[in-house]
């Protein structure tokens, strides 16, 4: 069980994530950020998207709300896909601060203190760059390449845009609509604050091979559904900078 408990209306960081189907790692993943958040001196939150998960994910959540007062969970009924799911949590977060993460255990949430660290040049976002994926080299491949393509399509010279692990002021955050269904949704958050002028760090942090379940990513469908979608964004971004649309 937890120490005391530092839940209230006025809480510093929001850990927020989206889940499904992942009922041979939700609790263990839990419990991890639950250690993880002990230390912070601040009052913590865990808000979690479940996607319309069909296994026993909905039951483990609502048995870990009951044991962890800073946890809560925004289950939808149907699979609206990853974006929706991290909105909807995002959406739900209070904090001063809010940690986006996947819930599939490749993250280290610890390393939130390197971004938080990075906050203190100035920056109101820090995302994560990957050292060391651990991933297929399919995988890795077409992460290098998404990094090649936003970088020609938008300008932007991050290492690894496309990094779930991000930390962001929560009134900059719970502000930004977020479009993108499945996986191109941290690099459309990335495009988002980077148009709205938002001071954006970048900082190394761990990745680890899945601990458990099945990843839903299918390469080639991925990767075709990432290439149509960021020229929309390229399109949009060009309509809204000619006045033709009001925002991005």
């Amino acid at each position: 069980m937890k120490g005391p408990d530092k839940t209230n209306s006025d809480i510093f960081l929001s850990v927020v994530a989206p889940v499904y189907k992942e009922e041979e790692n939700i609790e263990a993943i839990i419990r991890n950020w639950e250690k993880v958040l002990e230390k912070c001196e601040h009052a913590t939150e865990i808000v979690i998207g479940n996607d319309g998960s069909t296994d026993r994910t909905k039951q483990i959540l609502e048995q870990l709300t009951e044991e962890f007062p800073n946890l809560r969970a925004v289950h939808s009924k149907q699979n609206g896909g990853y974006g929706d799911a991290l909105f909807k949590a995002i959406y739900a977060s209070r904090g001063q601060y809010v940690v986006t993460i996947d819930s599939d255990g490749q993250f280290e949430l610890s390393d939130y203190l390197l971004l938080q660290e990075c906050l203190k040049d100035g920056y109101d976002a820090v995302t994560g760059y990957r050292m060391g994926k651990k991933d297929t080299f399919l995988r890795v491949l077409a992460d290098r390449a998404l990094n090649v393509i936003v970088r020609v399509l938008f300008g932007l010279r991050y290492k690894d845009t496309n990094c779930a692990l991000k930390l962001i002021k929560g009134d900059i955050i719970r502000k930004i609509t977020i479009e993108a269904r499945f996986y191109p949704t941290p690099t459309e958050i990335l495009l988002r604050l980077k148009e709205q002028g938002v001071r954006i760090g970048e900082v190394g942090i761990h990745h680890k091979e899945r601990v458990g379940g099945q990843s839903h990513l299918r390469l080639i469908r991925t990767g075709w559904d990432m290439f149509l979608f960021l020229i929309y964004m390229r399109l949009k971004l060009f309509l809204k900078r000619t006045r033709v649309i009001n925002d991005f």
